[in-house]
């Protein structure tokens, strides 16, 4: 009986142990240039067009929240970062908003890029997918380039919720050193 609860108690302990972290930013190692990630975990880039480093880097917009403002400000990489609601922000305090009324849609964010200047928009995915009669769902980050209207960057990793689970070193850490690679890739 004491051996069946001590096992119990150490297959708890190593579980935590072994979980990672979920949304905690991180910064890239200072030897290797990458985020801490989980080195079994394959990344599927799907599409990596070449592009101006100097028109890249210049300004990339991501998602409202704390953790992708983050984690794009670590890959010490882009001129300016904006959220999406700074942009929208900074269009009207430029008096721009007759000239760009929306940003929701290829149009729209083309308009913005003639009328505003070159940017880039950080995009985040979620797909499930049908493989062997399973459903399994995959996430990926996407760069999106609106004076091309489509985007130059797509990438994907299977997340395995059952042993893996949603971790920032087994999901968001990969899927940004994928990243990291694309942009040291361009000249």
């Amino acid at each position: 009986m004491k051996s069946i609860k001590l096992l119990t108690i150490l297959i708890c302990i190593s579980t935590s142990i072994s979980c990672g972290t979920f949304n905690k930013t991180s910064k890239t190692d200072s030897k290797t240039g990458y985020f801490p990630a989980k080195k079994n975990k394959a990344v599927t880039v799907i599409k990596e067009e070449k592009i101006s480093k100097d028109i890249l880097k210049k300004l990339i917009i991501v998602p409202n929240d704390e953790y992708t403002l983050e984690m794009v400000k670590n890959l010490n990489f882009f001129d300016k970062i904006m959220t999406f609601e700074e942009f929208q922000k900074d269009i009207i305090s430029k008096n721009l908003e007759d000239k760009i009324p929306s940003v929701s849609d290829r149009i729209g964010l083309k308009n913005a890029y003639n009328h505003y200047g070159s940017f880039v928009i950080l995009h985040f995915t979620k797909e499930r997918k049908e493989t062997n009669n399973n459903t399994s769902l995959y996430t990926g980050i996407s760069i999106y380039d609106p004076s091309k209207a489509d985007f130059i960057y797509q990438n994907e990793i299977y997340v395995n919720l059952m042993w893996d689970g949603w971790t920032d070193q087994g999901t968001m850490y990969p899927l940004y050193n994928s990243l990291i690679d694309y942009l040291n890739k361009q000249e």
